[in-house]
């Protein structure tokens, strides 16, 4: 399975510039833009998850790997938040 060790911020901006490459400039990810195609998902909180001032919930995790087509688990966030096996 395909996955990143990179922070959210970096690894969404990675894959979005792979997949979708409108979404990102020079300058890095066009999040308001983003936002906009994202169900459930405001441009403020998307900010703040990409920016690192906020972390990730899993339902943005989830609803940005649909949107890009991978396997949420893809984001080290989702990894980390999923209760270990016993």
């Amino acid at each position: 399975m395909l996955v990143s060790n990179q922070p959210f911020g970096p690894a969404l901006t990675e894959l979005a510039r792979e997949v979708e490459d409108v979404y990102v400039t020079a300058r890095g990810l066009k999040v308001a833009t983003l936002a906009e195609v994202l169900d459930g998902v405001s441009a403020g909180a998307l900010r703040a998850a990409v920016s690192g001032e906020a972390p990730p919930s899993p339902a943005l995790i989830e609803e940005c790997a649909r949107f890009l087509r991978v396997r949420p688990e893809y984001f080290r966030e989702y990894r980390e938040a999923l209760p270990r096996a016993a």
